[in-house]
């Protein structure tokens, strides 16, 4: 029997006035999603054991991409892509304290394993800006891209890897100098070769054996390198116009099947991980944008969709769909909750989350209220991504 139930605009203004405050504890803040809406500047905070808006923040940016959470749970950085700059949010005060410029068009953040640094990609300037989180203020900028779109790190610290979405490499920069350490480059193409029309990389997902998984639009193909060695080992060949391969998550029990879903020919493609070979394709659709995992389904994973109303459940042992989870709407990206227990997913064109039990495979709260055109969705410690 479903638990889905619907939580009205007037009951959130209410919740909202009842629940935000300056005195949350640690824990409270860890039981957080936070909303960032693309159309409008409100940063939404959702409390997700309770599954309601506890507070709304006008960050006063302007086609907000996605947040980041510090270490600490106390600040969460919103990027402002229109107004290049990075807004920083006190988490229990729910406030604006601080803009940090970046210049640039800034679009994808993400924090370093070891919480010291954020790295924010200006795709306008082709360059990647190191932000101290602690300080509020720009450490370094390595320019040298093509196009960055999204920044993942190696498990030592050492390293950094840049998603190029208009080149044909992925790069890896030494933290220790702040400098380009070598270009990956597929196969036949180098680091001077551009992919016009962000048909590149567009994301390089490190998974829990050190493994980068990084899927080329325009060629179908995976790149796979291995972090630990800091050598490339071979390349895959998935479907038609892939977009990420999905194989980053914090679940240590989900075994290492990643998902690739492809545009151009509306499948995703199933990866063994350690075999690093192609399991399967499935079908799919034309703008499959994210794939959640869950620590309770560990042989499940769940496909969002741009055109879809609904989530597909993928049983990844078996290579098949096995459910479909109406939304009531189209789904950008979604965050999963660090205990795996609620995918908290961004209902875009409805304007509002839904909020599914993975374990029961279905929604179990759908809240309004939530800015126009929500756009990412950020969990402290859970799986969050952007695209």
């Amino acid at each position: 029997m479903s638990l889905y139930r619907t939580v009205s605009s007037s009951a959130l203004v209410a919740l909202a006035a009842a629940c935000t405050g300056g005195d949350a504890a640690p824990s409270d803040l860890a039981r957080r999603a936070y909303v960032v809406s693309r159309a409008s500047d409100e940063l939404t905070v959702i409390d997700t054991d309770a599954h309601r808006v506890i507070g709304r923040v006008a960050t006063r940016g302007i086609a907000n991409h996605m947040a980041e959470v510090s270490a600490d749970l106390g600040k969460v950085f919103v990027v402002s892509s229109a107004t290049n700059e990075v807004v920083v949010v006190d988490a229990r005060a729910l406030a604006v304290t601080n803009r940090i410029p970046i210049g640039g068009h800034p679009t994808h953040i993400s924090g370093s394993r070891d919480g010291a640094l954020l790295a924010i990609v200006a795709e306008d300037t082709h360059e990647v800006v190191f932000v101290d989180p602690v300080a509020e203020a720009v450490v370094a900028r390595v320019p040298g891209m093509m196009t960055p779109h999204y920044v993942r790190w190696s498990e030592d610290g050492a390293d950094a890897y840049v998603a190029n979405i208009g080149g044909h490499h992925v790069t890896r920069i030494e933290l220790a100098s702040m400098a380009i350490a070598e270009p990956i480059a597929l196969d036949g193409f180098d680091d001077r070769t551009e992919a016009p029309g962000e048909r590149g990389f567009a994301d390089a997902q490190i998974d829990r054996d050190g493994m980068l998984w990084a899927a080329h639009n325009r060629t179908g193909r995976v790149l796979v390198y291995d972090t630990r060695a800091r050598r490339k080992v071979g390349e895959l060949a998935v479907g038609a116009e892939p977009w990420i391969a999905f194989a980053e998550h914090p679940f240590d029990g989900v075994p290492l099947r990643h998902l690739v879903p492809s545009f151009g020919d509306r499948l995703v493609t199933l990866i063994d991980g350690p075999a690093r070979t192609v399991v399967t394709a499935l079908p799919g659709d034309e703008e499959a944008y994210g794939v959640n995992f869950s620590s309770l389904t560990p042989d499940r994973a769940f496909v969002m969709n741009r055109v879809r109303a609904d989530v597909a459940v993928v049983d990844t042992a078996r290579g098949e769909i096995t459910a479909r989870i109406p939304v009531g709407g189209n789904t950008e990206t979604a965050a999963t909750s660090a205990d795996g227990r609620w995918i908290v997913a961004a209902v875009s064109g409805a304007d509002r989350v839904v909020v599914i039990d993975p374990a029961a495979e279905e929604v179990v709260a759908t809240i309004d209220g939530v800015g126009r055109y929500p756009w990412s969705v950020t969990i402290p410690g859970g799986q969050s991504y952007c695209h």
